[in-house]
């Protein structure tokens, strides 16, 4: 298991015990979600790193700054994306002000909905049309296949891409 799926397990530990518990095997699922993050922070850095424009008269030092903060930004991102999920009990989503019953809600449904997907309860075969909008409208197609285990080209198949 590398850092991040390191990582992932001791926040998963402390904030989601509960999700802990109903995954079959903790230490396979957390070795794979360690390399996908990897990949995906690899993936987004270097991206950002062909696309970002050389900067006249940048310094050696200079350039190799700003390329660990292009890094560190990517990782940044990946992690809140799939690692640093909030806690199980966390109470923020229904105390945000910006948010609207409806919007609490729906949020709520989602979760609900990738946890199964997670925990292996449920199959995207298992939802309607309209469901399965709703669960790709707040995700993102890397939680999508991770929560499902399933291809961008299998996600496709099933209407989730």
């Amino acid at each position: 298991m590398n850092q991040y799926g390191r990582r992932a397990q001791r926040h998963w530990q402390e904030f989601r015990p509960g999700r802990i518990a109903e995954l079959d095997d903790a230490e396979a699922f957390f070795t794979e979600l360690g390399n996908d993050v990897q990949d995906e922070v690899r993936a987004r850095w270097t991206a950002e790193r062909v696309s970002a424009p050389p900067v006249v008269g940048e310094s050696y030092l200079e350039r190799a700054g700003r390329l660990q903060q292009m890094r560190h930004e990517a990782e940044g991102e990946v992690l809140r994306e799939l690692v640093l999920l909030p806690a199980e009990d966390d109470a923020d989503l229904s105390e945000d002000p910006h948010l609207t019953d409806a919007q609490v809600a729906e949020e709520q449904w989602r979760e609900q909905h990738l946890h199964a997907l997670l925990a292996g309860s449920s199959r995207p075969g298992d939802f309607s049309a309209a469901e399965r909008e709703r669960l790709r409208a707040g995700a993102s197609a890397r939680l999508l296949e991770l929560t499902t285990g399933l291809s961008d080209e299998a996600l496709g198949r099933e209407g989730l891409l």
